[in-house]
Parts: C-alpha cells; structure tokens; sequence
C-alpha cells in the first residue's frame, strides 16, 4: 500500500511527466540485452511474431532508435535491469541479433512500472480488448482511482472505460475467445447483453454459425423480447417488422421535452406502454413532481 500511496501524492500526472526515454535533459546509456529482463506484470501478453520481425530488420539496418526505459533490480545477488517500457525493442532487438541497446534508467517502484507500462501500450494501441481491461482494472485497484480519474489519466472518456472494463464480467469461456481473437469486443459486448445464464450458450452460437457483430446483436436483442435464440434471419425481421407510428414518435417526443429525460413508448395509439426513465436520484424527484407525487418537505 505505501508504493500506492507514493504514487498517488505526486499525481499521476507528475509520475509520467519525464518518464519518456527520449527526454532531453538525459543521454541514454548503453546495456548488454543479457541484463535487461522483461516486466513479468506488463499488460501486454502477445506479441505479434511478423510485426517482431518487422521490426527486428529496421534494427539491423538503423539500430535501436528510440531508449528503452528500464529500472534497476538485484536478482539472485546480480544487478539487473527490468524493462518498463520498451519491451517490444528488446524482444526485436534479441531477433536482430544485436548485444546491446540504448537504456534510459530510472529509479520506479512497482505502482509506477505499472502504470508506465499500461499507459505506454494504450497509447500505441498495442494491447487486446482483454489486456486493456485487465491493465486498466489493475491500475484502477493499485492507484484506488474512481472510473472518473482512470479516464482522465488514461486520456479515455469514463463510458469507454466503464465498457472495456465491463469485458472482465465474461465467462472464462469468452474471455479466452476474445483473446484468441475468436470473438472480437463488439461480440463480447453483445454476450453482456443477455442474462448470465444465457451468456456461454450464446457463445456458442456465435462461433459455431460465424455470427457478424450485427448478426450478434440482432440476435441478443430477440433473446431480451423472447427469453430464448432464434436465427439471426427472424431476429433481424421481429426487429423490422415493429415500426413505432408517427403518432407515436411524435408524442414520445414531446413527452421527453415535458419530462427533461428519456421517454419510451411501445405499442399502438389504442394500446402500448410509456416508460420513464431515470438516472440519478435528482431526475427522480424532479419526474415525482411533474407527475405530482413528489412529498413536501
């Protein structure tokens, strides 16, 4: 808990603030790759072999262009040097068969390797659905951030996060689906969608018949209506066929102007169901009054 705590006085935004191997002020140092060691917490867990070697002829022919940010360690009672960011260079460099790389060191406690490491990769991409939700979660825990303050360090909108960090709700199944690029995150979000019970069975469906994105969702919106699947042809018609009249699009609209807040009518002029909705306890009581129930006092 101390390391957490030294992280969050000085502010995230000062714990990345110089962090860059490629600051000015400092030149970097040139270490053996048999002292570097990889950060067994990085975020990210895959490394793309073509793009690797991609990488690994650029080094061949220019060298190592960019400063690999590393941080002292004593293993075994040998000094070493665990990689913060710029693991990717080292993996290419190892390719390339070269023996030594430009460092920058830094003196970086776990929190702040952490941290480095994730906001590096997310910055660049780098990381899966899966890696990103698991790198922010472990961020948001060690740094006890709100999904408000992640956000904001992370350069994301809260909803963004709320919805990457949703993805660690899925079955085991499913998270090794989405890892293995089985699923993409637009299936996993639609999986989510359905009750729990029914969330390894829809997997299933959506692997064994090569569902779209689309055809998933079709299919996840039938299953909320009828408590079971059915083809993603009929999900896609009972989805077409219900079109609301302009009677009814037009007092829905003038409902919400009433109401300041989300207004949902289903059915026909002669029958149907107008749902209010509300979300925070502000939008209630002022609904409450506009409806006349709301208490004095």
């Amino acid at each position: 808990m101390a390391g957490a705590q030294r992280g969050l006085g000085r502010g995230l935004d000062a714990l990345f603030k110089n962090t860059e191997p490629e600051a000015e002020q400092e030149s970097p140092n040139m270490l053996p790759l048999r002292l570097l060691q990889a950060n067994p917490n990085q975020p990210r867990k895959q490394f793309d072999d073509e793009a690797l070697e991609e990488l690994a002829a650029s080094i061949r022919e220019k060298g190592v262009l960019q400063p690999l940010l590393v941080r002292p360690q004593v293993v075994g009672g040998e000094n070493i040097y665990e990689i913060v960011a710029g693991e990717r260079r080292f993996r290419a460099s190892q390719l390339a068969g070269i023996r030594e790389v430009p460092v920058v060191i830094r003196e970086l406690d776990d929190m702040e390797t952490l941290a480095i490491a994730l906001i590096e990769n997310l910055q660049r991409e780098d990381l899966t659905a899966l890696e990103e939700a698991k790198g922010l979660q472990e961020l948001k825990d060690q740094f006890n951030l709100s999904q408000e303050e992640l956000a904001k360090q992370v350069g994301k909108s809260r909803s963004a996060i709320a919805n990457t960090l949703r993805l660690l709700q899925l079955p085991a199944m499913a998270q090794d689906a989405l890892s293995t690029g089985t699923i993409t995150a637009g299936h996993a979000r639609a999986i989510l969608s359905v009750d729990e019970i029914a969330r390894i069975d829809f997997l299933g469906i959506i692997v064994s018949q090569m569902l779209t994105v689309r055809e998933a969702e079709a299919l996840a919106a039938s299953w909320k209506q009828h408590k079971s699947f059915v083809a993603p042809e009929e999900a896609k018609k009972d989805s077409a066929k219900v079109e609301k009249p302009e009677a009814l699009k037009e007092f829905q609209t003038r409902l919400s102007t009433l109401f300041s807040s989300k207004v949902t009518m289903t059915g026909t002029e002669k029958k149907g169901k107008v749902t209010l909705s509300y979300s925070t306890e502000e939008e209630l009581h002022e609904l409450l009054t506009k409806l006349g129930l709301e208490q004095a006092g």
